[in-house]
């Protein structure tokens, strides 16, 4: 059935997702756009529904993704509904409804080659969606979001990992205790962890460190940075060069540079 009214039950309560208070009493959030769509159901994630505009749907490859759903998950709106919906200035004619299940720290595999990016207390849905997308281009093992944070499942955040959220475990603190406890369970698994504190003060350049262990690397706030009791836990603090007049990159685009170059070290040590 073709859904014409924008006061309909269904689509107001879609549309309700759009506040972050929702989405954290429901549950679930909206993830629209073909490529996003097709990663959430290529990586098994808990899709509810799909809902779709049929004028609206003008690739193969979008008809392909409302096949993949049977009909009775399925959600059919007219265009101008769709629209009303969307988040995008140019909609793409699809949303998956998809069911936030939370992550736990234990989820995350202990590994030798460890390595997790942890992100602290970001403020900004672009900055934490780039990360994700470059902890998972990079091969990182997981993403933990220290909280309070802008929101892991803000529309924003959601387009910038460009699919990522999906791919990799993305674990979600309420506070810092948690993560000392966790740095600690990893430690007592035999693995000799190297906590990296990633900050415009560090002691040491970040090419001069060694990372051949498994390791975390906190990225702190656009503003703020680090809070001290995450310096503290740390066992070594990194900085970038800045040889420009500018004294700092964004908090995306610096956790990019660190995590390429611990990437880069890591490659090089590998046997050829």
């Amino acid at each position: 059935m073709l859904i014409t009214s924008f006061q309909n039950p269904r689509v107001k309560y879609l549309r309700s997702l759009h506040l972050r208070k929702y989405r954290r009493r429901e549950g679930r959030f909206l993830v629209e756009g073909i490529r996003l769509v097709e990663e959430a159901l290529a990586c098994g994630s808990a899709v509810e529904t799909l809902v779709y505009a049929p004028d609206l749907l003008v690739s193969e490859r979008a008809q392909a993704l409302v096949e993949q759903v049977e009909p009775g998950r399925r959600l059919t709106l007219a265009s101008e509904v769709f629209a009303n919906l969307s988040a995008r200035d140019t909609p793409q004619g699809i949303i998956a409804l998809v069911r936030i299940e939370d992550t736990p720290l234990s989820a995350i595999p202990v590994l030798d080659d460890l390595f997790v990016v942890v992100a602290y207390r970001l403020q900004n849905p672009g900055n934490l969606g780039a990360i994700i997308r470059t902890a998972d281009a990079a091969g990182a093992t997981a993403v933990i979001v220290v909280e309070p944070s802008t929101d892991l499942y803000d529309p924003q955040t959601v387009r910038a990992t460009m699919g990522s959220l999906f791919a990799l475990p993305i674990v979600r603190l309420a506070d810092h205790a948690s993560l000392t406890a966790w740095y600690a369970a990893v430690r007592v698994a035999g693995l000799p962890l190297l906590v990296v504190a990633s900050s415009a003060h560090g002691e040491t350049v970040h090419f001069d460190a060694v990372y051949d262990r498994p390791l975390a690397l906190l990225i702190g706030s656009e503003r703020q940075g680090l809070p001290q009791a995450a310096r503290d836990q740390a066992d070594i603090a990194v900085r970038l060069p800045m040889a420009g007049r500018t004294t700092s990159l964004n908090a995306a685009a610096a956790a990019a540079a660190l995590i390429y170059e611990i990437v880069c070290q890591r490659q090089a040590s590998k046997p050829r």
